[in-house]
């Protein structure tokens, strides 16, 4: 478990506020860049941290911090709408009670159960120097729970929330985690709306064991980051990015153990910019990867092979019975529309 250092005392853990309220969407980006780049962790790279992003890798975010990778600003037509609709979430949410009509009830009779406040701030606690927080809400009066909390806006599609076991995305768990862990808070909320136009609400209770582990990968990536700059800083050359990326390649993170696709393009665009490329002998542990990569490659061709076979079975059997959907109740259905889509679980199987 991260003990802070000694040197912090009691009158110097006040949290600090960095002051957002006057900045554009271009301006914040900006200053959580500059946050990154001194390798400190938000909630939203804490999923990364402990391989639940399933967007990003360890090790691009490692590099980035760095600066030897480059931190593209992604702004889509999903997060748009997403900052839109935020105020509507969370007026809602004040009105929510676990039922629709109750909440519909409330709203037109203005019976707020609960209410919220944006803080318009990024948050240091100097007890994990390494840890930034940034929160949609402050909840700061709840009928049900006790004290200040974390309430969390999400727009969702209901197809990625039926996805999740209770429905909320293990990333979006610890990013929840870390702001409860930044502020001192015992529980948080995320307000859901998904597909726009079905609300719903989640409580998530401090976890001592999630939070534990946070701060052991945050600190450790910390450290790491700061061990790279400072090889890079005392190197009194003028390093391009990929020359400083060669000084410092082996402090980077492990591949996880799940694919990436960022990491992809990581990799390539650096192999991509080198400039001098040898040739180098094999060992045993080349060796067995390429052994595994073969294996795998001809089993992906043998298993694609197959699925389109099959799905031709089924296409074949729907047509011969005049079916667009074929239901299997709470396992779940084929739909053949303009595109076939299969959403199914096996859960005797699962069950087993």
């Amino acid at each position: 478990m991260y003990r802070p250092p000694l040197y912090l005392n009691q009158n110097s853990m006040k949290i600090k506020r960095i002051p957002t309220a006057n900045l554009t969407y271009e301006e914040w980006v900006e200053l959580r860049k500059t946050l990154v780049y001194k390798g400190m962790v938000g909630g939203s790279d804490a999923s990364t941290l402990l391989g639940l992003n399933p967007w990003t890798s360890k090790i691009t975010r490692w590099n980035q911090s760095v600066g030897t990778a480059n931190m593209k600003n992604i702004d889509n037509e999903v997060m748009f709408h997403g900052r839109l609709l935020e105020d509507y979430v969370a007026d809602l949410w004040q009105y929510w009670t676990g039922d629709p009509v109750e909440m519909i009830n409330n709203y037109q009779s203005k019976t707020k159960l609960r209410k919220s406040i944006r803080r318009n701030s990024i948050f240091v606690n100097p007890k994990y120097p390494f840890l930034f927080a940034n929160i949609d809400r402050q909840i700061t009066m709840h009928d049900e729970m006790n004290g200040k909390g974390v309430l969390e806006i999400k727009t969702i599609s209901g197809y990625n929330a039926d996805k999740w076991s209770g429905g909320i995305p293990p990333y979006y768990i610890a990013q929840i985690q870390l702001y409860m862990l930044v502020l001192g808070y015992h529980y948080g909320q995320f307000a859901f709306l998904k597909d726009g136009r079905h609300m719903d609400v989640f409580t998530v209770e401090a976890n001592q064991n999630i939070q534990e582990t946070i701060l052991v990968e945050a600190e450790k990536f910390y450290n790491s980051v700061q061990e790279a700059r400072e090889i890079i800083d005392t190197d009194f050359r003028t390093l391009d990015n990929n020359e400083a990326y060669r000084l410092v390649s082996h402090l980077e993170p492990n591949v996880e153990d799940e694919y990436k696709v960022d990491l992809d393009q990581f990799l390539s665009e650096k192999h991509k910019a080198m400039v001098d490329r040898v040739s180098v002998d094999s060992n045993d542990e080349m060796e067995r990867l390429t052994k595994d990569y073969i294996q795998y490659r001809d089993e992906e061709k043998l298993a694609k092979s197959n699925k389109q076979l099959t799905q031709q079975l089924i296409k074949q059997m729907m047509l011969h019975r005049g079916a667009q959907e074929i239901d299997f109740g709470h396992k779940g259905k084929i739909i053949w529309g303009k595109t076939f889509n299969v959403r199914y679980k096996d859960i005797d199987k699962t069950n087993f």
